[in-house]
């Protein structure tokens, strides 16, 4: 014998309309995760075409920066790196072309 089914609780969205400034001040707010690369992200925004933003990063860092940029800013940037000495890699990111 099946069980009887209670009726779902349909609780409505409820919708407001922010300011872009509103919205990122919300977004920016204390409690929020942020990744440890946003502070890339954040100098990538500013860059201009022409530019590159090098930096010196291990291995795992540089493949949790390919990954944050394609996240978050996909098709718009180019990330290049080279091994330097010992087990370090200086990293390149660019606007994509």
């Amino acid at each position: 014998m099946a069980k009887a089914r209670t009726p779902r609780k349909n609780t409505p969205f409820e919708f407001e309309t922010l300011s872009e400034t509103e919205a990122v001040e919300r977004r920016s707010a204390r409690g929020t995760r942020r990744s440890k690369y946003s502070p890339i992200g954040d100098q990538f925004r500013d860059l201009d075409k022409g530019t590159v933003l090098a930096f010196t990063a291990s291995k795992n860092e540089v493949q949790g920066v390919r990954n944050y940029m394609r996240r978050n800013f996909e098709g718009e940037h180019q990330v290049n790196s080279r091994r330097t000495e010992g087990d370090m890699y200086e990293v390149h990111i660019s606007r994509a072309s």
